[in-house]
């Protein structure tokens, strides 16, 4: 079959290589992994809780260890890497919160005063705005449902979610800008594949998968050989039970902040709001904020640790002491991670971008897995669901209405 040649663009920057690695760039086996979580959580609509279904689907679309992927996918242009003091994003006067944002996986703080906030970066990167073409080409016998599908995991992906490391903080932003060469599948348009501007972030509720060609997708999952016969009657699947695992639609919810600007200034002040959220209290007189989980449950005796609703592992160092306390998901004697559940990223073009934040409102842990637990230590402390809910909503709210978390007191 022919190639399909797509024109995008990167957003925000794009971290996509490995720790202290030169040549970051687009590669093929990041995106497809992106597109693969964005497929799960479309085709979750319909699989609910039946994992194996599920599995089924992703594989008859994107293969596995032992079927060949229909869908092949090629960069002939990759971009390459920005010099690490092209990123003078983090010299802006409060680069710092930004710094936060990329956490201590990318950037390392800088201590030296003759040296630049640039440098305390610890991998190489894509510059936002760099343009590359993707090449797709479906193998002969490819369904016309699991290529449409194949193209709306794409579209997910660029519309809402980002490729490479610190994807919900903003960071590794992708937008499709059109159709330069071949043919889509099904009833794809070069207008339904291009990645829509804020407009369409404002009049969403929650995350959907109706625009457009999506529309179609239930009748597309029907269509794959691994459906059963009644999955097109699966549109609530979910109700009266919280997603396991991250799936559009009613547990989901939205936020458009705003403000317009460019995405260092979102990216900005989106790491100073964060920030101040995660730290809850303030003292009046303007000094160290304080997180009421350290004092309550760290050094207390609730067993109560809402604070990990925003995800785990969370560790809390005291200069003091230098002691390290770190709050975990454990199976067993293994330690987990638990990703937030709150994403953001900014949306548009240019100096009139804003900023969208979405969260999936899911089962904190799947309640059936009885191995998984909170620990601190020896401890076993309790996240809730309505923990997840109440935090997130919080901050979806306040982002929605152009409100903040930081003090008047406070520097902005």
């Amino acid at each position: 079959m022919p190639w399909i040649t797509l024109a995008l663009r990167t957003t925000t920057p794009v971290f996509n290589g490995e720790h202290d690695q030169h040549g970051a760039t687009i590669r093929v086996p990041s995106l497809r992994g992106a597109m693969r979580y964005w497929f799960r959580a479309l085709a979750g609509t319909a699989a609910g809780d039946d994992l194996r279904l599920l599995a089924a689907l992703e594989r008859e679309v994107f293969g596995s260890t032992d079927r060949q992927s229909p869908v092949v996918l090629r960069i002939p242009d990759p971009p390459g890497p920005a010099d690490r003091a092209e990123a003078k994003f983090l010299n802006m006067p409060g680069g710092e919160h930004i710094q936060y944002l990329l956490g201590q996986g990318l950037y390392t703080r800088v201590k030296d005063a003759r040296q630049r906030p640039h440098e305390g970066l610890t991998r190489d990167f894509v510059r936002a705005d760099t343009e590359f073409h993707l090449d797709l080409r479906f193998t002969p016998g490819t369904s016309e449902a699991a290529a449409s599908l194949a193209l709306a995991s794409l579209w997910l992906l660029c519309t809402y979610g980002g490729l490479g490391a610190r994807a919900r903080r903003g960071f590794g932003g992708l937008r499709i800008t059109g159709v330069t060469a071949g043919s889509l599948p099904g009833d794809w348009t070069p207008d339904d594949l291009t990645t829509p501007g804020p407009a369409y972030y404002e009049n969403l509720d929650r995350l959907t998968a109706d625009h457009g060609a999506l529309a179609r997708h239930h009748a597309w999952l029907a269509a794959l050989e691994a459906a059963p016969d009644d999955v097109t009657t699966r549109t609530a699947p979910w109700n009266g039970a919280r997603p396991t695992y991250p799936v559009l639609g009613g547990h989901t919810a939205v936020a458009l902040h705003p403000t317009q600007t460019t995405w260092p200034a979102l990216l900005l002040n989106a790491g100073r709001e964060w920030r101040h959220f995660r730290a809850g209290e303030h003292p009046e007189d303007g000094g160290r904020p304080h997180t009421p989980e350290y004092r309550q449950t760290i050094r207390g005796t609730s067993d109560h640790f809402p604070l990990g609703a925003l995800g785990l592992p969370i560790t809390f160092y005291d200069p003091a002491t230098r002691n390290k306390d770190t709050v975990e998901v454990r199976k067993g004697t293994e330690s987990l991670r638990r990703a937030s559940p709150v994403w953001f990223r900014p949306v548009g073009t240019g100096p009139r971008m804003r900023l969208f934040s979405f969260a999936f409102l899911g089962a904190f842990l799947p309640q059936e897995d009885k191995e998984l637990s909170v620990r601190l230590g020896r401890r076993t402390l309790t996240v809730t669901d309505q923990d997840l809910r109440d935090r997130a909503s919080t901050w979806l709210e306040t982002m929605r209405t152009g409100g903040t978390f930081t003090p008047a007191n406070r520097e902005r």
